[in-house]
């Protein structure tokens, strides 16, 4: 009896959990991302934006806004300070309705692309992407990523991450990059 309580109240945390979205505000914005901003009273200003290469928006009265690497909490009083100089108390709304992407591609079950929705490491997309396929080559994974305008390619080395549950070595990923399986050749 006493093992089905335990069992039933493991079940229901985990549906719980599984409910609780990730906290925009831990979320950082940048390119790529599509927000939906609204101020109140102020339906004329609504819009829905992509954040462009650099990390700007436009919006009306205040032109570009410098918005990537801004927290959602941070962009709306951002945004509400600049708009104060032409509306009485704005109150400023941003919601993301798209995040940016990874991609994961070669030897896993269902390649493509996912949203980078809060931290996402490479171990978590390729359990995203149905996990490794039998072939595949899991001391071998590459991400390629863009840093500073130039091509980077870091090996990692899942296999070794889950034997040995150093999640340390389980990298994060940072919104474009390509997570690579390749093929095991034996």
């Amino acid at each position: 009896m006493r093992r089905r309580l335990q069992i039933s109240i493991f079940i229901i945390t985990i549906l719980i959990l599984s409910f609780v979205p990730i906290r925009a505000q831990d979320y950082l914005v940048g390119p790529d991302d599509v927000l939906k901003i609204t101020v109140y009273r102020e339906e004329d200003m609504d819009r829905t934006v992509r954040v462009s290469a650099d990390g700007y928006i436009s919006f009306p009265m205040i032109g570009n806004v410098k918005v990537g690497g801004l927290s959602v909490a941070e962009l709306e009083r951002a945004m509400a300070l600049e708009l104060i100089r032409f509306l009485k108390n704005p109150k400023v709304s941003v919601f993301i309705e798209e995040y940016a992407t990874i991609t994961v591609s070669g030897q896993v079950e269902k390649p493509g692309s996912f949203s980078l929705k809060g931290g996402l490491t490479v171990v978590e997309a390729i359990s995203m992407a149905g996990g490794f396929t039998k072939i595949a080559a899991k001391n071998a994974v590459k991400i390629m990523r863009m840093e500073e305008g130039k091509k980077k390619t870091i090996l990692v080395r899942v296999a070794d991450i889950s034997k040995r549950g150093d999640k340390s070595k389980d990298i994060p990923l940072k919104r474009g990059d390509i997570v690579f399986v390749p093929e095991s050749l034996f």
